[in-house]
């Protein structure tokens, strides 16, 4: 087993005292952690699953104001220990797998009152509580994911060169979900759809069709718990009219978020400077159609955050989802003390195209013509 590094043991100590300052301040004894997604986050990267289609780990995290405990059956216990938490100092507790539900001990070592990211008796759903504290990213969260960013966009950029009509959109997808794990990424998304699908659908899913011109690739591509979610469209041969159309105003609109990506500001206004600018472009009833984005990292998307009145944070990742029927924009952006980057595009070979707004110039991915 490789010694756990320095800075990802320091990761996950910050980690566990957010949320025993969280403690505190919601007056709980403690927290039980079983979705991967929080697990992910607690541990500074590691991965709980067993079944790729939960987000149930296989393992239940405890933090109570001292102590700190990993539950689990005896065939995932020492493995979650020993690979995913590696020197991190959590008390093992192990059940045999006819001793009941590990969320039942968790719940006992926890205390009294007590919060959990999953429903289970006897305890307070915080699922969301936690997602706010996932921000503002830490030091490496943020090296991780501009990795990731970089590495999803070098991914398609690679992966479209072998793509010809003809194929099914199954075969597409087939093909686009081993690469992802060839690159060391797992894909909670993949969607692919081509030709009159991507109008008539907002997810047009993988099917026999046989892609002709047009094709939509989407992935939501994970490493470390962390996520990208990216979009790109190929059109082989020369686009119609509309298609050219519905992707520059996507663009237009896309453009105009990521300027308008400030400390402080709030997500519910966004939607409503969204809701404008698809006007603008003489779409105005477009963003009805799909959820417009949001903060992004170890959740896929907070997508109803546009309807709190929660406000944009220094060193948080976003997904924007601007939706046209024909068309998506989709990149993962990121705010920091330098000012906005679209990290999936800084290095990208991808085409891009440049968007001109009041508040200035803003290069965003083409439509990749073949």
């Amino acid at each position: 087993m490789d010694k756990p590094e320095a800075e990802v043991l320091q990761d996950a100590a910050l980690k566990r005292q957010r949320v025993r300052k969280f403690l505190n301040e919601k007056s709980l004894d403690g927290v039980m952690i079983t979705t991967r997604e929080h697990f992910a986050w607690i541990t500074s990267g590691g991965d709980s699953h067993v079944v790729y289609n939960s987000n149930l780990g296989f393992g239940t995290i405890v933090i109570t104001r001292e102590k700190a405990y990993l539950v689990a059956h005896s065939m995932d216990a020492e493995r979650l220990l020993n690979e995913q938490m590696a020197g991190q100092d959590y008390e093992l507790v192990v059940l045999r797998w006819y001793e009941g539900d590990i969320r039942e001990k968790a719940r006992l070592l926890a205390g009294d009152k007590v919060g959990s990211d999953t429903e289970f008796p006897g305890t307070i759903n915080i699922y969301s509580d936690l997602v706010d504290l996932h921000y503002p990213m830490t030091e490496l969260e943020v090296k991780r994911i501009r990795e990731l960013a970089k590495d999803t966009d070098a991914l398609y950029s690679r992966f479209i060169e072998t793509v010809k009509p003809g194929e099914t959109e199954a075969s597409i997808a087939a093909r686009f979900h081993a690469t992802h794990l060839e690159a060391g990424m797992e894909a909670d998304v993949i969607i692919v759809g081509s030709d009159e699908r991507c109008f008539h659908y907002r997810h047009p899913i993988a099917t026999s069709k046989k892609l002709e011109k047009y094709l939509m690739l989407h992935s939501a591509a994970r490493r470390w718990g962390l996520h990208c979610n990216l979009t790109r469209y190929i059109h082989f041969g020369a686009p119609s009219e509309n298609i050219r159309k519905v992707y520059d105003a996507a663009a237009n609109v896309e453009a105009r978020v990521f300027q308008a990506l400030k400390p402080g500001v709030h997500f519910a206004d966004i939607l409503k400077w969204q809701r404008q600018w698809y006007a603008e472009q003489g779409y105005p009833e477009e963003w009805k159609n799909h959820f417009q984005g949001g903060p992004t990292g170890y959740i896929t998307v907070d997508g109803g955050r546009c309807l709190t009145d929660k406000v944009v944070q220094i060193n948080q990742p976003y997904e924007w989802f601007i939706t046209i029927t024909g068309t998506k924009m989709g990149e993962l952006s990121m705010l920091t003390t330098d000012g906005l980057e679209i990290a999936s595009f800084l290095h990208s070979k991808w085409p891009g195209m440049v968007v001109e707004t009041a508040a200035g110039a803003v290069t965003v991915p083409d439509l990749q013509i073949r």
